[in-house]
């Protein structure tokens, strides 16, 4: 397994991120001697703003994404936290759990971490 086979949690709003495309993505940083990912640009940079003091990665190997991916615990968070982010990696996930979600009666999820983050005004 490679390092590109991992995930990692974003230190800033704590949802999986596939490393190696954290890195195709410039989405990645050196902190504490760790390298650091992040699932999109503005968690990146409120953690540059305000870094942790130790982040230690939470790192997950992943050998069964892309091709066999696994509706797992992580993606159950994942979906809970931000289904638009998931449904822009694994749309096939996003799906499957929106079903699962609609069989079981339960409304869609909610906006997205991302999306109410977007939405909110900058900080001066």
């Amino acid at each position: 397994m490679t390092l590109d086979q991992v995930t990692m949690k974003d230190p800033v709003c704590g949802m999986t991120v596939d490393l190696g495309r954290a890195r195709a993505e410039g989405l990645v940083v050196v902190h504490g001697g760790h390298e650091v990912a992040f699932c999109r640009q503005r968690c990146l940079e409120d953690f540059l703003r305000e870094p942790a003091a130790d982040p230690a990665p939470d790192v997950t190997p992943s050998a069964s994404l892309p091709g066999d991916v696994v509706i797992d615990e992580g993606m159950r968070r994942w979906y809970d936290s931000c289904s638009c982010c998931l449904g822009d990696t694994y749309p096939e996930v996003k799906a499957a759990l929106d079903a699962e979600r609609a069989a079981a009666g339960a409304g869609s999820a909610g906006p997205g971490v991302c999306e109410v983050a977007d939405a909110a005004p900058a900080q001066p």
